[in-house]
């Protein structure tokens, strides 16, 4: 049964998107093709209306964020590096070793 349900929302789903692909193509009060310009432009409007509703980051969350990213990255730099010339230094000395 649960797998029947999840068939059918895809399909759903599916057809959903399919309906507003179609929607995009014609136009609204007539059975045209929309031109690709107003597609674009139609994009665009769609995109700065998403981006207003953006809950953005005040910059004192940012910059936290920033420190923390760097300060990681230059930890993980610094393990993988010294990881890496402590085993080539290992490696090195073993295969020196019977010489």
């Amino acid at each position: 049964m649960n797998e029947m349900n999840r068939e059918m929302r895809r399909m759903s789903e599916r057809e959903e998107r399919l309906a507003k692909k179609a929607d995009r193509n014609i136009g609204q009060f007539s059975g045209e093709k929309v031109s690709r310009l107003k597609r674009i432009a139609n994009y665009i409007l769609e995109v700065r209306t998403e981006l207003k509703r953006v809950s953005w980051p005040s910059s004192d969350t940012l910059s936290t964020f920033t420190i923390v990213t760097i300060v990681t990255v230059i930890s993980m730099t610094l393990l993988i590096f010294g990881m890496d010339f402590g085993f080539k230094n290992t490696l090195i000395n073993i295969l020196s070793f019977g010489e």
